[in-house]
This record gives structure tokens, C-alpha cells and sequence, in this order.
């Protein structure tokens, strides 16, 4: 089964965000040197495409084409079974709890690889050994979370601002400020269900920094989510893009892909990027140390890193990849698209950073707190 795609005339500068911006090389707190690559033998080492068998793969809501999936089944011969959750904690809960089994490709953010890995659920694969290695950008070869990529694939990275609709408003919101105190005009307030980015935007909105243990700042943050409780419409990061398109909610957290496909349907839709700054993630996949088809997985993983594919996912999601040659692929109002290209002269787009436990679990209690 071939892919609906054809060739686009190739986009320069293209992107959720430019690669050379997206700095998630290695640096301080990540992997290290000494750490990456040891112990047992990469899974990839004897790689040999699988041609049959089964498969599942976990992933975000809405975060797979149900065309790819086809296409790969056609393809290899292996029946793929997609299961989907709402947010990175959610992932790392349920592979905690069955010791990394039950799927055999997960979908995590670059500070839930770190995480996952430090906890040994992740297995080793060395994905630049895989025969479509070398179609990893070199700019996504050593992010911080995972140096040489042995546990991961990129798969789309993007950015997390809110949207809100223009034409309910005469305002100009620009802020993180202006989004936990937006105008009554636009309506309750959309949030995601992921305690990350919502205490990073609190901390960002009220001159706080990401991961901090300051009680100060976090009682700040607190304070504001406290107040800003009210004005909720949802907590869920599922569901944003329709909500926003047919103004079930006029302002909600959204990440920059679904916020482009919602303005496709309702184009006074205007994606912010707060003065503030805003979370630059990037989505990977990985094997848990507990799945049972990992021949099927790996060849998944292989798959997954033709340009074809990965271009497919780009389009469908509109988001940026992390493999190379998927540019003539991708649609020519990527381009153009406010939603992917970060405004001239905007250094607020900065990787999120991984918390410690300590720094996680003041965390755990805003965010309870927020939610009960």
C-alpha cells in the first residue's frame, strides 16, 4: 500500500521550529559519556526485518494517522494495534506499574526519556545501527535526554503556546500572564491534563523559573493556578483542537501542530507565543524493557525512519521531524504557517528541562491541589 503522498518542492526552513533552534543537544543533567551505550548488546545488533507477527504501539490521543498504520501493516505483514494516552505521566504510571510490559513501542517527551531510562524501563537499541539510522538529523543525534539515540527515534517535536479566538476580543493577548487572566469575552479557559506544562506556564507567568524548589516561586505559581481554577472549562489534553475549531472554548493550551490543523477550520484563530517564553519538546520512540514483539518493534522503528513516513506523520500532525529528507514531502503551507515558524527574533522557544524528584514532587502537589 502506498502512501496518499507526493512529492512537494523541497521547503527551506521549514519546520514547528528551525532544527538549528531546537537545542536539545547534550548538556548538563543528561545522559553522560560514560553511561550511554554500555551494558548488554543493542537490540538492533542482528536486526532483521520482521515480515509478520504483532505489535502495539502507545501512544499521545490523535497522535498517529490511521493511513500510516495501514500502510505500515500492508507493508510488513504485522498487524499494529494503537492504544493512546493523555499525557507523559500517564505513560510513565502504567509502564511503572507493569515493570515496562504490555506495549512494545511508546511515544515519550524528551524529559520522560531521561526519566524512563534513569529507571531502567527502557530498552537499549541503538537506533543509529538500524539500517535507517542514518536518516536521523545529525542536529537530533545527541539530544541531552538520550546521547547516540540507544534508546530512542525522533519522531515530531513541536512547541506548547495556547490559541484563542481573535474575533471575540478586541485584546491582543502576547503573555502567559494574559492567558491565566484572559478576557471574560472569550469564555472559560481550556487547560491541558499535563501537570508539567501547566506548573511551567504558572512559573513562567509569574516570574518563576522551570523546576525550581524556591517557595517563594512556587507558592506564586500555586496562588495563580488557585485563581485561575475558576475560569476552567476542561482539563484534558485530548479534544483541544476540536474544541477550539468549533468554539465549544474561544481560548485553551494547545501545542502548535493542532493548533495549525485547528485554524484550518476557524481561521480567527491566533496561536500565541507568550513573551514569556514557551516549552520546545520533542517526541520519541522507544522500546519498554518489557515488550514482548521486538522484532516487529524495531522493524516499526526502522520503518518509521523513511522520509516518507516520517514526512506523512508531519503533514497529518503538522509538526517538525527529526529525519532527514522528509522536506520534499512535506505540504508547502508548512511554510508560511504561523503556527510552525517561530516569530523573527523569538528566543522564548527553550527545551523542557528535566525535574528532579525533589523538584517533581513539589510539583505532584500543586498540581494535585490544582486539580482536586
Amino acid at each position: 500500500m502506498s502512501l496518499p503522498l507526493r512529492r512537494r518542492r523541497t521547503l527551506t526552513g521549514v519546520a514547528a521550529v528551525a532544527v538549528g533552534t531546537f537545542a536539545l543537544s547534550a548538556c548538563g543533567g543528561g545522559v553522560s559519556d560514560t553511561d550511554a551505550g554500555t551494558g548488554a548488546a543493542s537490540a538492533a545488533a542482528d536486526f532483521t526485518p520482521a515480515t509478520s507477527g504483532e505489535m502495539t504501539l502507545y501512544t499521545w490521543s490523535d497522535y498517529f494517522p490511521e493511513e500510516l498504520a495501514a500502510a505500515f501493516e500492508e507493508e510488513t505483514g504485522i498487524d499494529l494495534t494503537v492504544d493512546y494516552y493523555d499525557s507523559n505521566e500517564t505513560l510513565e504510571a502504567k509502564l511503572r506499574a507493569s515493570n515496562g510490559t504490555g506495549y512494545d513501542v511508546v511515544v515519550p517527551g524528551d524529559y520522560m526519556v531521561q526519566i524512563l531510562r534513569d529507571s531502567d524501563l527502557l530498552l537499549e537499541i541503538d537506533a543509529t545501527s538500524l539500517p535507517n539510522g542514518a536518516n536521523i538529523k545529525e542536529s537530533f543525534v545527541d539530544p541531552y535526554f538520550d546521547e547516540g539515540r540507544m534508546y530512542t527515534v525522533p519522531y515530531l517535536y513541536g512547541t506548547t503556546g495556547y490559541m484563542y479566538d481573535s474575533a471575540k476580543t478586541d485584546t491582543e493577548l502576547t503573555s502567559w500572564a494574559d492567558y491565566f487572566n484572559a478576557p471574560a469575552s472569550l469564555g472559560p479557559v481550556g487547560t491541558m491534563n499535563d501537570q508539567s506544562e501547566v506548573i511551567n506556564s504558572a512559573l513562567r507567568a509569574t516570574g518563576g523559573t522551570t523546576c525550581t524548589t524556591d517557595p517563594d516561586e512556587l507558592q506564586a505559581a500555586q496562588d495563580l493556578l488557585g485563581e485561575f481554577k475558576s475560569q476552567v472549562s476542561t482539563i484534558s489534553s485530548e479534544g483541544i483542537l476540536d474544541r477550539l475549531a468549533g468554539g465549544e472554548e474561544s481560548i485553551a493550551m494547545i501545542w502548535n501542530g493542532a493548533g495549525m490543523r485547528a485554524r484550518a477550520d476557524l481561521d480567527t484563530l491566533v496561536y500565541v507565543y507568550p513573551t514569556e517564553g514557551l516549552s520546545l519538546w520533542q517526541d520519541n520512540f522507544a522500546v519498554p524493557v518489557g515488550a514482548t514483539n521486538v522484532d516487529q518493534a524495531l522493524t516499526f522503528l526502522n520503518w518509521m525512519m523513511e522520509p516518507e513516513n516520517s514526512a506523512f506523520a508531519a503533514n497529518f500532525q503538522r509538526y517538525g521531524s527529526g529525519i532527514t529528507g522528509v522536506e520534499e514531502f512535506l505540504d508547502e503551507e508548512m511554510a508560511t504557517a504561523p503556527e510552525m515558524n517561530l516569530p523573527e527574533g523569538y528566543e522564548g522557544a527553550q527545551p523542557v528541562e528535566p525535574c528532579t524528584n525533589e523538584e517533581l514532587t513539589n510539583y505532584t502537589q500543586i498540581w494535585e491541589s490544582f486539580k482536586g
